[in-house]
């Protein structure tokens, strides 16, 4: 069973501190050093979902860690695993991507493992090892650091030898597990597949011997991904050392090598791969299962991802837009909620981290709603930062600094942050940093009513014409008010409104038809604040 979450007061602790607690009360219980493992196929450019795996596993590892207590934290990459796919995109190792379209001849290599793949943009001695250094380097820029694994390297040192060995003498009882999970397949299968040593394609095998450690393998391609490969028709014996063994028979050998206690998993295998990984462990592995942990998946403004539809985005796209914090604490929130990452209005996820790290440094104005609520924000912060600075970052709004460079350069924006006492020599490189991270966002993400362009004088003087006198009367009593901090401005907006019997709503439309030509835009005071104040109020009086 997994884990389901202590409830406290109305909230909950934070969830990886839960399952540390666990994992630490197992290891401990075994006498071993606690084993955090997660794992990847090297297939192409793994998407900030497959960093779901890691993520869930390396918050646990850190919560551990942060006790002063031993803890491993291991990464699989599975390059045994065959080229089952072509993605529309691949990514080269400095993060930018290109149109599979560049690359001809790929097609020729399904069916054969990742690690003799060559790789496409000949880097690197092999696809697998081209796109695990792109994951690497992915991971770095977000500060965090697994020991690597390579599958491959596992089966050539012999570390898979005992499990195979189970596997073979154990024949009925796979069987039995096998049919009882894979209706398809008839108690004699064999979950054992092995590289022809003509053609290279992984090929399942059809007997062994355990004595000479070999398999036989009639070479007739495999199914994969709903197509079978094609076959070189080879017959002969090869050493087991040159095959791998299924995935479901394949994961809990791994569990089994490296004494793993905990390792999250998406909601997928939770109904097959890991009731039956559960099984075999026991069973024929004779060895107790790690913690498991099942998370939601999420989705991209509102679409699943898909590296064969290609709307797919690695960590190296994210630390773009924004702070690797920043987007380190989309992965703090309770992983087993469907969320949607939204990418158009990215500033919103920035604002939530912004808001946790003043709370974290007793700066927010919010009303906490428990204390334990504001103990599990601080928490969270803590976990998305690799070094907590010494004093408050003051930070300036993203969606401000997004605003900001839409009308003018940098130099210009720090300027105005600074004639507005958001900006000093303490936070000006922390401002810049931010302002560049906006700027790529806004002009290659942002949702279209982000998009800032200013209509002429005379298309505004339209548009004011076009207003009520009561709707003219409100806008010049706000224009009024335009020398004021923001929060008096917020204040006025929603005093008057009320006073005026002008809705709220229909108050923004009009602000946005008088600047932007269309009813909405970005947050409108920031907005404002980014613009000329005697631009803005002539505006709001309709000044020909």
């Amino acid at each position: 069973m997994c884990l389901t979450f202590q409830k406290l007061w109305g909230t909950v602790m934070f969830w990886a501190d839960q399952l540390a607690d666990k994992v630490i009360e197992r290891a401990e219980k075994e006498g071993r050093v606690p084993n955090i493992k997660c794992q990847e196929t090297p297939s192409g450019g793994k998407h900030i979902g497959n960093l779901n795996d890691v993520m869930r596993a390396y918050f646990v590892y850190k919560s551990i860690i942060l006790r002063e207590k031993e803890c491993e934290f291991v990464h699989m990459t599975d390059d045994r695993d065959p080229l089952k796919g072509i993605p529309l995109r691949l990514v080269d190792l400095n993060g930018v991507w290109h149109n599979t379209s560049e690359f001809p001849d790929l097609k020729k290599w399904l069916g054969k493992p990742l690690f003799l793949v060559p790789d496409p943009f000949g880097c690197c001695s092999s696809w697998a090892e081209h796109f695990t250094n792109v994951w690497k380097k992915g991971l770095d820029g977000i500060g965090v650091y697994p020991m690597f694994f390579s599958v491959n390297k596992l089966y050539k040192e012999g570390k898979f030898e005992p499990y195979i060995k189970m596997v073979f003498e154990k024949r009925k009882l796979v069987g039995e597990i096998i049919s009882k999970w894979q209706r398809t397949k008839s108690k004699e299968y064999i979950p054992f597949d092995a590289i022809c040593p003509k053609c290279k394609t992984l090929s399942n095998v059809d007997d062994f011997d355990l004595d000479k450690k070999m398999v036989h393998i009639t070479c007739r391609g495999k199914p994969i991904k709903g197509r079978k490969t094609a076959g070189c028709g080879f017959e002969g014996w090869v050493p087991w050392s040159e095959g791998k063994l299924q995935w479901r028979f394949e994961w809990p050998a791994l569990w089994g090598i490296f004494n793993t206690t905990y390792e999250p998993f998406g909601k997928d295998h939770a109904e097959g791969s890991w009731p039956s990984g559960k099984e075999i462990m026991k069973r024929i592995y004779e060895k107790e299962p790690p913690i498991p942990f099942v998370y939601e998946f999420f989705l991209v403004d509102g679409r699943k991802m898909s590296a064969s539809v290609g709307n797919v985005f690695i960590p190296q796209d994210m630390v773009k837009i924004m702070e690797p914090e920043a987007f380190n604490y989309f992965y703090t929130k309770r992983p087993e909620k469907q969320r949607d990452f939204e990418l158009a209005h990215i500033f919103r996820l920035v604002d939530e981290f912004d808001e946790a790290e003043r709370i974290y440094f007793g700066k927010s104005k919010a009303e906490i709603s428990s204390p334990l609520r504001e103990e599990n924000t601080k928490r969270m912060y803590e976990m998305t930062m690799n070094k907590i600075p010494k004093e408050y970052p003051n930070r300036i709004s993203y969606a401000f600094a997004a605003t900001l460079m839409q009308l003018m350069d940098e130099d210009k924006a720090i300027k105005r942050l600074k004639g507005l006492g958001h900006v000093d020599d303490k936070n000006e490189a922390l401002a810049r940093d931010r302002l560049k991270r906006a700027h790529y966002w806004v002009t290659h993400y942002a949702a279209p009513e982000f998009k800032i362009e200013i209509i002429s004088k005379e298309e505004a003087v339209r548009e004011f014409k076009e207003l009520t006198p009561n709707e003219k009367n409100v806008l010049t009593e706000f224009a009024s008010v335009l020398d004021m901090p923001e929060e008096e401005q917020i204040k006025k907006i929603q005093e008057i409104t009320k006073t005026s019997g002008v809705k709220l709503k229909r108050f923004f439309q009009i602000c946005y038809a008088l600047l932007l030509g269309r009813d909405k835009g970005p947050r409108l005071v920031p907005f404002i604040g980014s613009l000329d104040k005697n631009f803005v109020k002539a505006r709001l009086r309709g000044e020909t």
